[in-house]
């Protein structure tokens, strides 16, 4: 079974390889298999390539996105 670091590796691997989540732009924190993304405002796009790239990785239980779209 993977630790959290090793899911937030991954994790973070599948963000760098994803065209439509700008390099950076997305923190990973990992508790228990429970993946947080948090960011800045961002597109719907971004938020759900984000979550989909998280959910790819063996070991992530549950994604929640922090990133608000800034709605008015």
């Amino acid at each position: 079974m993977k630790n959290d670091i090793q899911i937030q590796q991954e994790v973070l691997a599948e963000l760098k390889n994803d065209d439509k989540v700008p390099t950076g732009s997305v923190g990973v924190e990992v508790h228990h298999g429970v993946v947080k993304l948090a960011g800045p405002p961002s597109d719907t796009t971004v938020k759900e390539s984000a979550a989909l790239a998280a959910r790819r990785v063996d070991g992530v239980t549950k994604v929640v996105v922090d990133m608000d779209t800034g709605r008015c």
